[in-house]
């Protein structure tokens, strides 16, 4: 099996962490020093070496047509979420942008993952979402087993593989009783090619008839998905990664955690 395309989630706000300054998240450096690597340069270059052919990019009207640096035979394109208030739109509807697009993304024969922009992690997980050849024909969300208990945290829960349930604030409620929790959610979901009608189905609902529509988070599609059944969760542990949203978890991105996430990919057979 391998991942086809990719779509990276690059049009959000980022509140929490506009107090760093003007630059939009997805092109913080890594070590937080001008001029070096970004997320978005980590996604491209990570995604492309896995063998992913297309990737695209749903920007704002700050980060669209962003000049990004070409990758050796993956091609790079840029999906416009023109929404000028941005607090009037989540990343589920820049996903629909993205479903939406003349690119035919979701064309019912390629593998597609769907990823925030504001991740860092080891190249390996891309091995766990891809599933090393073998598939049970359903979708799959990525989950961290190793996590903090926090009512900040999106967490996901289910039966057996089958993931049946996510969100903030559920750990020890009533809400997941029989559920197990396999962990974090990474942010991170494959999408299998008989499921496409289903994920453009599933956002399209969020963005006509969910009480948030356009403020929907992909997320929210994604649990449409897990409802009728079409979501697995796939899990690792003793990789690194790190979703970053504040000043400091930037700060310790950049002085613990990308160093050490670095070291392990230059090791890499």
């Amino acid at each position: 099996m391998s991942i086809d395309k990719a779509v990276i989630l690059a049009a959000g706000r980022g509140n929490r962490i506009s107090k760093l300054g003007a630059t939009p998240k997805p092109f913080l450096p890594l070590d937080g020093r001008p001029g070096s690597p970004t997320f978005v340069d980590w996604h491209l270059d990570r995604l492309a070496a896995f063998g992913v052919r297309e990737i695209y990019l749903v920007g704002n009207q700050r980060t669209y047509e962003t000049e990004l640096r070409p990758r050796a035979g993956t091609t790079i394109r840029w999906v416009l979420n023109p929404t000028e208030d941005l607090t009037r739109s989540g990343s589920g509807h820049s996903a629909w942008f993205a479903w939406k697009s003349e690119h035919g993304i979701l064309d019912g024969k390629s593998r597609v993952v769907l990823m925030d922009a504001d991740i860092l992690y080891e190249p390996r997980v891309l091995d766990v979402l891809d599933g090393g050849g073998a598939t049970s024909g359903l979708s799959r969300t990525l989950v961290c087993s190793e996590y903090r208990v926090s009512d900040e945290e999106l967490m996901v829960f289910g039966e057996e593989k089958r993931a049946v349930l996510h969100g903030k604030g559920l750990l020890g409620t009533g809400l997941t009783r029989g559920l197990t929790c396999f962990g974090e959610a990474t942010g991170m979901v494959l999408f299998e090619p008989e499921d496409h009608a289903l994920v453009a189905e599933a956002t399209q609902w969020c963005m006509s008839f969910s009480t948030a529509k356009e403020r929907s988070e992909h997320e929210d599609a994604t649990q449409r998905m897990m409802t009728v059944g079409r979501i697995e969760a796939v899990c690792f542990r003793d990789l690194l990664f790190m979703e970053c949203d504040t000043p400091e978890e930037y700060e310790h991105l950049t002085t613990d955690l990308y160093p050490r996430v670095l070291a392990r990919t230059q090791s890499s057979p």
